[in-house]
């Protein structure tokens, strides 16, 4: 569906409540306003209410006297941890992959040992900004970039962007573009992502696609999963808990940490394959994505939601064009924005900005460049305080908008857009695979740092929020 946008407010709308005036924001008044970090909101109350809570207590006595006590306390409590990370140990299928999507129907029961709970406090703060202090400034630039991995085995190109480039995150393509499955074997996977963690010291972030359906990056390796829409027609939110669960135990057996998933993106017949998403409608996108979302990082994988500000009903995936969303304030803040704000109180890791023109927020730059919809939006008004990371910058969409500003060498244009992403508040930046853009991205972003373009106070906001991911994560031991 699409909308007219000729009745759009004259102010800016990204909560439930309007009882605060805010001022439109525009390129007239926006300047290169940053704004402060904005703490994450409060953890959420417990899930299980309180009569809830008593019945369960009844039932753990008589089961105790049953003789059945251990499985009701795991089975009843394992999925009211909230945000702590734990390790999950999850029976997988059998070697002989399936040749239909296999959907999970056990719980995965968390392990004994969870990692401990990430308090930020002042003391935390000033480790971290001590740790960011001993990093070179190779190394700072290195962790706001993320290298695309599309290899069957580690390379000389990828020893350079860990040794000599220091950079500080990857994702993995185990297929690009129609391309061979790369690497061949989990076992190959998983040689190719400790080679990579071996050069870095062991502290990145490897992120991957598992969405499950038509964008299934471990499929090669485990068979088939469920799409999105598949999990979600099963009307049962339990079972996108499941399923998430078993992909974070597959993901960390290939060496995986982060998962690129799940979409909160409400499908409004744009050009999005709508089996990617969870549905049509703004409480069933928030259910089963705020589920999926809880059974990857309850169990040691960092989720993400994605594609801020939302391309439901974007009229072209922006892999493949520069789409324009014409929807009013209004609109975008009823079921664009909707998902994404409903499931904060979850604690997302991260969050995952797309390249598309919302015209009614910013109509000079897509989502993924422009500090109105990353700074103001989403940290100022939604209140978001974790890490942002940016959709591929390879993708048509970037590369037609910087032609529109007047790149035409795309390598030129990807370099200049990366610095522009930092600079609207975006923390990592997804760089190209091919060696010489990945090159001009690295040698931009340092070159604008040394000079100031990115303030050290605008390299610092994204150091902390990166430092602290990893910290929580485990990847970073702080003294």
């Amino acid at each position: 569906m699409y909308y007219d946008s000729n009745s759009e407010p004259t102010q800016p709308i990204a909560q439930e409540s309007d009882s605060s005036p805010q001022t439109m924001p525009t390129s007239e008044n926006l300047g290169r306003w940053w704004g402060p970090a904005i703490p994450p909101p409060p953890p959420p109350p417990p899930r299980r209410r309180t009569a809830q809570a008593a019945i369960a207590v009844l039932v753990v006595v008589l089961a105790a006297i049953a003789g059945l006590a251990f499985f009701v306390i795991r089975h009843g409590f394992g999925r009211s941890v909230g945000i702590i990370i734990a390790t999950a140990t999850v029976t997988l299928a059998p070697t002989a992959l399936p040749t239909t999507p296999v959907l999970v129907t056990a719980v995965p029961t968390p392990s004994a040992t969870a990692s401990a709970v990430v308090t930020v406090t002042p003391t935390l703060v000033a480790k971290v900004d001590n740790y960011i202090a001993h990093l070179s400034i190779q190394q700072q630039v290195g962790e706001l970039l993320m290298v695309a991995v599309y290899a069957n085995q580690y390379t000389a190109d990828l020893h350079q962007a860990m040794t000599q480039w220091k950079i500080g995150n990857a994702i993995i393509f185990t297929n690009y573009n129609g391309g061979p499955t790369e690497p061949a074997t989990s076992g190959g996977l998983r040689q190719l992502t400790d080679a990579l963690q071996s050069d870095a010291g062991g502290s990145l972030l490897i992120a991957t696609d598992e969405e499950g359906g038509s964008v299934d990056r471990l499929a090669p390796y485990n068979g088939p999963s469920p799409s999105p829409s598949a999990l979600a027609a099963t009307g049962n939110p339990q079972n996108a808990y499941n399923q998430a669960a078993v992909d974070a135990q597959r993901l960390k057996d290939a060496g995986i940490n982060v998962d690129f998933a799940p979409l909160a993106d409400v499908y409004q017949g744009g050009g999005i394959d709508p089996t990617r998403t969870f549905g049509t409608n703004v409480g069933v996108v928030t259910t089963y994505a705020g589920e999926f979302l809880d059974g990857l990082q309850q169990n040691g994988v960092a989720g993400t939601l994605k594609h801020w500000p939302g391309i439901g009903a974007a009229a072209i995936n922006p892999d493949y064009g520069l789409p324009t969303i014409n929807a009013s304030q209004q609109q975008m803040n009823a079921i664009d924005f909707a998902p994404f704000r409903n499931l904060l109180p979850r604690h997302p890791d991260l969050i995952m900005v797309t390249h598309v023109i919302v015209r009614a927020y910013d109509a000079l730059a897509p989502a993924s460049l422009s500090p109105i919809l990353v700074q103001q939006v989403l940290r100022g008004q939604l209140g978001y305080g974790g890490v942002v990371v940016t959709d591929a910058m390879v993708a048509t969409a970037i590369q037609q908008y910087m032609a529109g500003q007047g790149y035409s060498n795309p390598t030129e244009g990807i370099a200049e857009a990366s610095i522009r992403a930092i600079l609207a508040g975006d923390d990592i930046v997804e760089c190209p695979i091919a060696q010489d853009q990945l090159s001009a991205v690295v040698q931009a972003m340092t070159q604008a740092v040394q000079s100031g373009r990115i303030t050290p106070d605008r390299l610092q906001e994204s150091l902390q929020r990166i430092i602290l991911l990893k910290v929580q994560l485990g990847l970073i031991v702080l003294p």
